[in-house]
């Protein structure tokens, strides 16, 4: 009889290990499964967030674009009077390419102004890189004299 209840003390024993095995397992399958929805779920909102961020940007330089469009055709007038309407009709073409590339910019997605611009990179990566050493090297010239004339003051 003990040898009984000692085969069925081993086997309860047995059972509940592999209970707390089983339970163990499934609570770290619950774990990677909440932290893999929860990166799922950060990954969404920043998406969003960076969409959004590059929507405001797409906007403000739009605007800007337009300003600068704007200040081209106020110009031609001033040309006109200066030196002549032919000399006025140049500034007023350079005003309009600019008004049309700012349209075509309004009406484009963020989405799609990367496809483009993913598009151009692949079809002309030495013309790409070339821009953005430029544009790297414009940047910094700005940084550097913003941070010069507030050293000065």
């Amino acid at each position: 009889m003990a040898a009984k209840k000692k085969d069925a003390s081993e086997a309860v024993g047995a059972a509940v290990e592999t209970l707390a095995e089983e339970a163990e397992l499934s609570t770290v399958a619950k774990a990677k499964e909440r932290i893999r929805d929860e990166a799922t779920n950060l990954r969404t909102q920043a998406t969003e967030h960076a969409r959004d961020y590059a929507t405001q940007g797409k906007d403000k330089a739009t605007g800007a674009i337009k300003d600068v469009s704007a200040a081209m055709d106020d110009a031609a007038k001033s040309v006109d009077e200066r030196l002549g309407e032919n000399y006025g009709e140049y500034a007023r073409k350079a005003a309009g390419a600019v008004a049309s590339l700012a349209d075509k910019i309004e009406g484009k997605e963020v989405d799609d102004m990367l496809r483009d611009a993913e598009a151009f990179v692949r079809r002309s990566p030495v013309i790409a890189i070339g821009i953005a050493a430029v544009a790297g090297f414009a940047i910094a010239r700005l940084v550097k004299s913003g941070l010069g004339e507030r050293d000065d003051a």
